[in-house]
């Protein structure tokens, strides 16, 4: 509700008392002066010293910031008991929003119109919180940082050392977001002087912006951060400033604190009070002239807007940072005017040190090693555990795989299966595949939505990895990937999320005598980026995996000459519907589905209940006779029942999935046979002017396009020599207990680059949260460290025993995900059968990320239900 809309038209706050009716104030509350016998019509008939029952009442409670408070809602009022029909519809107003909430927890008031802070406040002392709508203008608030011509600064960095100058300490634009975000970013300012005006209003009045306006003016600061409604009134001269001095001597800096939403309406519970509200209050329409003052009054752009929980996760953040370092969960406020907060001992621990950039949360730092959907799904869960999260991504941007890839690249699972478990992915419909575009959208909406962005370093590689001396720590080297200085950071502990796929380390296995004969061009799938690549010439893809079959078919639908898929062996797709039927998530992501998977392989050691031991013992040979079925009927849907691509006798479905998974449309099957691909099987012998050599020389398959969909590697060199060799990557991978951390590391873990399932974005998110816990000791013992390295072991045996020998066998749980969540989940002390009391779907319904909503992040703050507004 900062500065009503009536001061944001030019009028002064004495024009705007002129309009305002009587009223009292008693004790912190307003009481309105009697009205006229006609004005309560709509509900029950006004009488004369007849105070009405509180049943009959609706209250609402708003904190008189304004003269114009009072005209505002004496206008709403009238609207509410007229045309919108609620009974005995009144207000009541407040000095503070302090006392607007403990009137509201108290009944005294049905509805409170709530800042930001008091939202918080009010989840916190009432986790049954519901909120009704808020103004159009209060989502995306923004927040702009302003430097002094003169001052030396050209972008945010240039803060560390100078005076800044915020509102009032209280307020959420002013002051409590913008310090958090200087923290979070690893800028020491020499000073933050907040200019302490009003508190209790919470920046509504934005007095302390004013004067923290005023204050970089006059050049008492260097800089100033406020929210941009402020600075666009400072510059239309209002409230006295030097609108010429302004523009003159200031500048706004390209980087700016998160957006967040503002104001809301809340009440402790849903009522026929709060649903007439609610129906009058979305009634009203900007163009219906009998509404359009008073809209125009409270701010409004175009109308009420829903209510949304998602815009408070960026201030929930600042929030908590600024309890925890106060190590209370009050707020403090001081009277005074614009008081010096230089950098307190406890301020410091938490904001970034000189040249590492990483402070001290409440439970320690924590560096994390790429900005792919693992990535930020770990800084989420770290930092509601209160951890001081920094986040290095060589590229520009957050994404990592999905970014930038080949050609038409997508999701190879329905977007139920890929969606973070704490934000829907809306913008595709459910049962269809994501394409790459969307799903880089979505995870940049989902860093958006939970305010991640200050915790990032974008555009910054890290070197090199190292534990300290002490063995309890980390030191990271990192460099600006655009080229620059070294830098050095510490940090307490080391998360790497790297990813399984990495355009950096791209798998191209030419043959022996390289491909320097060859006048054509070589290049790996990661690459091939548009039909003109391709166009009008003849292409030889190698490889049998999505991205071999992707890049074929992406290559003969860009126009090339020919089509020639090239691989070693035959592999087995997965069809998106089983006999074109039943979808494959049914089947092999629901328990009974995994359990058919057991049946055959056996469970994954420390994750399967009692019992999945026996059960492979008596069904093995029961279930191998089954999949033979499922081979059948998989090499019939995609026309491959005989010849030398078909895999059907050859390998089995379950096995071959595990080195070598995809679930494919029947693109690939129209293309080979349409004959617009060529599919043949056999290796790159070597290279020749026109081509490439297969069947010991025996066939030449001319091309001018070498297209390897080959896979990555996986890089392990940033770290030291001492800690590769106590990890012990093994030809097979990285053997990591619960598939997360190192047994022979302390304060290491890997979270989504050394495991494989088939909603992988679900386990991630699982996986940070298991880490967090971890770390944060709140988690039962998981074993000492004997036991660890003996599950590690009898994975290893497990997998090798029956897995193909691949680079990535290591991290491969997929088909049995499930089970693998539980252990997590059952670590935790976290419900592992999700799916409520529906029996029937918890056995036979599949599992996706959706159903672990909640699992990753509570709130940091204690404000109850979930952080982010889960």
């Amino acid at each position: 509700m900062q500065a009503a809309g009536t001061l944001a038209s030019g009028a002064t706050a004495r024009q705007v008392a002129r309009r305002t009716r009587a009223a009292v104030r008693v004790g912190g509350l307003g009481v309105r002066a009697l009205a006229s016998p006609a004005a309560n019509a709509a509900g029950k008939p006004w009488q004369f010293l007849t105070p009405p029952a509180r049943e009959d009442q609706v209250m609402l409670g708003c904190v008189s910031y304004d003269p114009a408070v009072g005209t505002i809602w004496e206008g709403m009022r009238q609207y509410m008991i007229g045309e919108g029909g609620v009974p005995g519809f009144d207000f009541v107003l407040f000095t503070n929003y302090e006392a607007q909430v403990s009137a509201l927890l108290g009944g005294v008031i049905d509805i409170a119109w709530n800042g930001p802070l008091a939202h918080v406040l009010a989840q916190s002392r009432h986790p049954g919180l519901v909120s009704l709508g808020m103004r159009d203008v209060d989502c995306d608030f923004r927040t702009v940082c302003l430097a002094r011509r003169d001052a030396g600064i050209a972008s945010v960095q240039d803060l560390a050392g100078k005076r800044v100058v915020t509102g009032a300490s209280d307020s959420p634009q002013g002051h409590i977001v913008p310090v958090h975000w200087l923290h979070s970013m690893g800028i020491k300012p020499a000073s933050i002087r907040a200019c302490d005006a009003d508190l209790g209003k919470h920046g509504d009045t934005a007095m302390g912006e004013i004067h923290a306006l005023a204050a970089l003016a006059s050049g008492e600061a260097d800089a100033a951060i406020l929210s941009d409604m402020m600075w666009q009134r400072g510059l239309q001269g209002m409230y006295g400033l030097d609108a010429a001095a302004l523009a003159d001597k200031v500048t706004v800096l390209e980087q700016a604190p998160p957006v967040f939403d503002h104001c809301q309406f809340d009440t402790l519970e849903r009522s026929w009070k709060t649903e007439a509200f609610s129906r009058a209050l979305f009634a009203m329409d900007m163009k219906n002239p009998a509404h359009t003052e008073v809209m125009k009054l409270e701010g409004i752009s175009k109308s009420w807007a829903p209510t949304r929980e998602t815009g408070y996760s960026v201030f929930r953040s600042a929030l908590t940072s600024q309890l925890a370092s106060a190590g209370r969960r009050g707020l403090a406020t001081r009277a005074g005017g614009c008081t010096p907060r230089a950098f307190s001992t406890s301020a410091a621990a938490r904001a970034p040190q000189a040249g590492g950039g990483e402070g001290k949360g409440s439970a320690g730092t924590v560096g994390v090693i790429g900005g792919g959907v693992a990535g930020i799904e770990t800084v989420r869960a770290l930092q509601a555990k209160g951890f001081a999260v920094t986040l290095f991504e060589a590229a520009d941007t957050v994404g990592g795989v999905w970014r930038e890839n080949y050609l038409n690249f997508g999701v190879q699972v329905p977007k139920q299966l890929y969606e973070f478990t704490d934000l829907p992915f809306d913008e595709v419909p459910f049962g269809q595949y994501p394409t790459g575009p969307q799903t880089q959208a979505y995870i940049e909406r989902y860093v958006a939505h939970f305010g991640l962005k200050d915790s990032m370093r974008l555009g910054v590689r890290v070197q090199s990895a190292k534990p300290t001396a002490d063995g309890k720590g980390w030191t990271l080297v990192t460099k600006p990937s655009a080229g620059g200085a070294a830098q050095e950071h510490a940090f307490d502990k080391l998360v790497v999320c790297t990813g399984m796929y990495s355009g950096k380390n791209k798998n191209i296995p030419l043959p022996a005598g390289g491909a320097g004969a060859f006048t054509g061009e070589v290049m790996h799938s990661h690459d091939f980026r548009s039909p003109n690549q391709v166009a009008g010439k003849k292409v030889v893809v190698i490889g049998n995996g999505k991205s071999a079959v992707d890049c074929a078919v992406n290559a003969s639908n860009s126009g090339a000459s020919s089509v020639t898929l090239l691989s070693r062996r035959p592999h087995w797709p997965t069809p998106r519907k089983i006999a074109n039927l039943i979808p494959f998530q049914h089947v092999f992501l629901s328990r009974l589905g995994q359990a058919l998977v057991i049946g055959l392989r056996g469970p994954l050691p420390g994750a399967a209940p009692a019992g999945m031991s026996l059960w492979h013992t008596v069904g093995a040979p029961i279930m191998a006779g089954a999949f033979k079925l499922v081979e059948l009927i998989f090499a019939a849907q995609f026309g491959n029942v005989t010849g030398p691509t078909s895999p059907f006798l050859k390998a089995s479905v379950v096995t071959d999935f595990y080195g070598y998974a995809q679930v494919l449309d029947y693109e690939m099957r129209n293309k080979v046979k349409s004959g617009d691909v060529q599919w043949k099987m056999g290796a790159v012998e070597a290279f020749t002017k026109s081509g490439v050599t297969t069947g010991n020389g025996a066939e030449q398959i001319d091309c001018d396009v070498a297209i390897y969909g080959t896979g990555f590697a996986k890089d392990y060199s940033f770290f030291d020599d001492a800690t590769r060799k106590r990890l012990n990557v093994e030809a097979d991978g990285l053997y990591l207990f619960r598939h997360t951390v190192p047994t022979a590391v302390d304060n290491l873990a890997f979270v989504g680059s050394e495991v494989a399932t088939i909603s992988n974005i679900g386990t991630y998110a699982i996986q940070a949260a298991w880490v967090a816990k971890l770390w944060k000791g709140e988690m039962a013992a998981v074993g000492d460290k004997s036991e660890m390295e003996a599950e590690v072991e009898a994975t290893k045996a497990w997998k090798r025993s029956w897995m193909p020998d691949t680079a990535s066998r290591a991290s491969l749980v997929l088909l049995h995900q499930t089970h693998f969540h539980d252990r997590l989940l059952k670590d935790m002390g976290v419900s592992h059968r999700r799916k409520g009391l529906n029996v029937v779907a918890e056995m036979f319904a599949p599992y996706a990320p959706a159903d672990y909503k909640g699992v990753m992040a509570r709130d940091p703050c204690g404000c109850g239900g979930m952080s982010g507004g889960d």
